[in-house]
């Protein structure tokens, strides 16, 4: 059968060809009449992944996406940040990323500002700028840390002190008395171990789990663009409850020991002993949504989470192990080692990226140092280097944000007959070896320190030798201290710490911790 039909008739043609026609058509037309007059649409910033969030330390950069690809000197030449925050941009097609190289400092309000700004095309043509003003804030978290309260209502209670805001809130109920402490991630929690207040005068320790809420409630940046997966969180802007308890490990069967946060803050590792059988002993592991379970290793003694919150560093013989905590729940078989770094005694601190450790050798087995310890660099490549001996004992080691430097806790032997350790605070230059001396403390003074998230200062304590601080009495009154570690934004930039006279804050308390 043939048709009687004409293709270029436009009779012929069905009124959905018509249409289509008529639509390329107009098409045409407004194509045409872009080619000639051209886009007149103003360029501008699309997103910005800081935009009114609140930013920690572990936030080293922000992204801003715009609308079309930019020129990307009149970007960087006329991006403001007030305050001022150094750093450096990288591009990827439309995105710009901008690192920080230090640290925002804490507690303070920032706003970002872009008023002059050209697309690739018309600084090609060095045309008039086309390009919409941007303006945004964004916050960094409260200065805020916890400590263990030592008089009136605060006895061995866990208290928060907001110097951003300037006040303090009693965590924990008085019936508990607190042993030891550990901040989740974003400081909207605190993993606590305490024991009842009646058991402790008597001189038991039957210390249990809890995590009890801070009432701070900080807005992170996404997780598209915070490079932390513990980040993945639905916001809600409003106020958390404060000071709400929640039991996490009871000790029934067995007795709670030593325990450490994962940096994710899914994650606890706890010593455990079993109260019928002390010779069964180990880490346990306490999962987010899991049963409480042991992790099947050799014994061994005091232990970190490591930053990818999938390995635990721990001393195990003559030397330090490194244990993977991804152990199947059914496994029978004892989990071995990653790794093993003979001779060392003690682990201090990690990098946060998990490029090194501060580690101390207590040089057994060196016949000309006995007596002696040393602080040690220890990097994931196996690199290591000596940066501090000491005829006293290393107290603690902690990096700083930028990994340039790591602040050192230690002890002095005095010259004379009686055996008198002074105490001492000093800042290492990793690269260079160079010691930075910070603070002589009083011989004999018992100290814990706790470098702040933004790196620009130090919390310590500082309780003398002579008050009744023995086991199952009550602490002597101790002061807490504040120390700051940078003049001007130009040492901290080259991670050179000056001595500045500490200031005495107006608190009475023990065992002070930074909030992340």
């Amino acid at each position: 059968m043939t048709s009687n039909q004409n293709p270029q008739n436009p009779k012929s043609l069905q009124p959905l060809d018509r249409a289509a026609i008529a639509l390329i058509a107009v098409l045409s037309v407004v194509i045409g009449g872009l080619l000639v007059v051209g886009d007149h649409a103003s360029a501008r910033v699309r997103d910005f992944s800081w935009q009114d969030r609140q930013v920690g330390a572990e936030n080293a950069a922000f992204i801003m996406t715009f609308s079309r690809p930019m020129d990307p000197a009149s970007i960087e030449e006329n991006l403001k940040i007030q305050p001022s925050l150094p750093g450096r941009f990288s591009w990827a097609g439309r995105r710009m990323a901008y690192t920080l190289d230090v640290p925002a400092p804490y507690g303070e309000s920032f706003e970002v500002s872009l008023d002059q700004a050209r697309d690739r095309f018309s600084a090609a043509t060095e045309g008039e700028t086309n390009f919409q003003p941007f303006r945004s804030q964004f916050e960094t978290r409260d200065r805020a840390f916890a400590y263990i309260g030592l008089e009136g209502e605060e006895q061995g209670r866990l208290v928060l002190y907001n110097l951003t805001r300037g006040n303090k809130s009693i965590l924990t109920p008085p019936n508990q008395v607190i042993l030891d402490f550990k901040p989740y991630p974003l400081g909207d929690r605190i993993l606590f171990s305490a024991t009842d207040s009646e058991a402790y005068r008597q001189g038991l320790f039957n210390q249990e789990l809890y995590s009890v809420t801070t009432g701070l409630n900080p807005i992170p940046p996404s997780l598209e663009n915070s490079g932390r997966g513990w980040f993945k969180q639905k916001l809600d802007p409003k106020p958390r409850l404060k000071g709400k308890v929640t039991p996490i490990l009871d000790s029934k069967d067995y007795q709670n020991l030593k325990f450490d946060l994962s940096p994710d803050g899914k994650t606890i590792v706890v010593q455990r002993v079993n109260r019928e059988n002390p010779a069964e002993f180990g880490p346990w592991i306490v999962a987010e949504g899991e049963e409480p379970r042991p992790l099947k290793t050799d014994p061994g003694g005091d232990f970190l989470i490591a930053p990818d919150s999938q390995t635990l560093v721990m001393l195990q013989g003559e030397g330090v192990a490194i244990i993977p905590l991804t152990q199947e729940a059914d496994s029978t078989s004892t989990t071995k080692p990653l790794d093993f770094l003979p001779q060392y005694g003690r682990v201090f601190d990690l990098a946060s990226d998990g490029s090194a450790a501060a580690m101390v050798n207590f040089n057994q087995n060196d016949p000309e140092q006995r007596f002696t310890e040393s602080l040690f660099w220890v990097t994931n490549r196996g690199d290591e280097k000596e940066l501090l001996r000491t005829t006293g004992s290393i107290l603690d080691a902690q990096f700083d944000p930028t990994h340039r430097i790591i602040f050192c806790l230690a002890t002095q032997l005095l010259p004379g007959d009686t055996y008198v350790e002074k105490p001492f605070l000093t800042a290492v230059d990793i690269e260079t070896g160079e010691l930075k001396d910070l603070l002589a403390l009083p011989p004999q003074a018992t100290v814990s320190i706790s470098l702040a998230p933004d790196g620009l200062a130090l919390l310590f304590d500082q309780t003398m030798p002579g008050d009744p601080n023995t086991d199952g009495g009550a602490i002597a009154a101790s002061h807490l201290w504040i120390l700051p570690l940078f003049a001007t934004p130009a040492e901290r930039l080259a991670a050179t710490p000056v001595q500045i006279p500490p200031q005495k804050l107006p608190i009475k308390g023990i065992h002070p911790i930074w909030l992340p």
